[in-house]
């Protein structure tokens, strides 16, 4: 037996399909639009027709992903955390819920805002593994108070690409710089660095510039302040990534950095506007 080939789950051993990619979303500082940004790249990377797409959310109290992504939730993904030795490929097609033909949604939304369950880390990455030879794609909704968690954080650490969003606000670029210098990039893996303006840029004392300067290094992807398609279409149903705006031009241009296309080519609202 090639052992390269399989992958261990309790006491069997299953084939190990190409191994998908984990992206992990999340803001040092709540409230930056994470979720919604997990909905909007899960959405752009199952455009492809041949692109398999899992989304999962870690906020088992507060998270809403399927308002963003407008499905009927469950807690399945509590079960699967708390019993991985029970994933099967069965399993996992029964637990998931369908967003479209090959976007699939975890959730483990409580009934009662307490946490009755939070997984240890070894589950989460099994878990995850399995996913990830199921699907081109896993995205993880990482919320920002379990970043000082052993699960939160390893679930940055552990991903092949890790999008950090950040706002132009003297806190969020404070615990953006602390959360940055923890993830030191490995070999195959990369961070993406997300300026999500969530008021009115002439509101800020803080520019694009000054958030660059203060964390030392330019976002990847700027996506500028546009409430009408980032958050009015998102309770019609409707996601920002599938509107005619800036903010949507943004957002593809993020999804084409996390498929590795136009790895050169400066991004977000900087390029759009140079090439505007």
């Amino acid at each position: 037996m090639d052992m390269q080939n399989t992958t261990h789950t309790g006491s069997t051993f299953h084939q190990q399909p190409q191994r998908g990619k984990r992206i992990a979303v999340a803001s040092a500082k709540g409230g930056a639009g994470t979720t919604s940004l997990v909905a909007n790249i899960a959405w752009g990377l199952a455009k492809r027709p041949d692109a398999n797409v899992v989304c999962a959310d870690l906020d088992f109290i507060t998270g809403d992903l399927d308002l963003q992504l407008s499905f009927k939730s469950n807690n399945a993904l509590l079960e699967m955390l708390q019993y991985p030795e029970r994933l099967e490929p069965v399993v996992y097609e029964r637990s998931g819920v369908k967003v479209t033909g090959n976007l699939s949604a975890f959730t483990g939304y409580q009934a009662k805002l307490e946490q009755a369950f939070w997984p240890e880390l070894n589950e989460f990455e099994h878990f995850s593994a399995f996913c990830q030879q199921q699907a081109a794609y896993l995205v993880w909704d990482i919320p920002a108070f379990c970043l000082r968690d052993q699960v939160g954080f390893g679930a940055l650490h552990s991903s092949d690409i890790r999008v950090v969003i950040v706002e132009p606000t003297l806190a969020s670029i404070r615990r953006t710089n602390l959360l940055l210098a923890e993830l030191d990039n490995t070999a195959g893996q990369q961070t993406l660095l997300v300026l999500n303006h969530t008021k009115p840029e002439s509101a800020s004392l803080i520019t694009a510039e000054d958030v660059a300067k203060a964390v030392g290094r330019k976002p990847d992807v700027e996506i500028p302040y546009t409430p009408d398609h980032m958050v009015a279409s998102t309770t019609l149903g409707q996601l920002a990534i599938a509107q005619k705006s800036r903010a949507a031009k943004a957002l593809n241009q993020l999804v084409a950095l996390i498929q590795g296309e136009q790895a050169g080519k400066r991004s977000g609202l900087f390029g759009w506007l140079k090439g505007a």
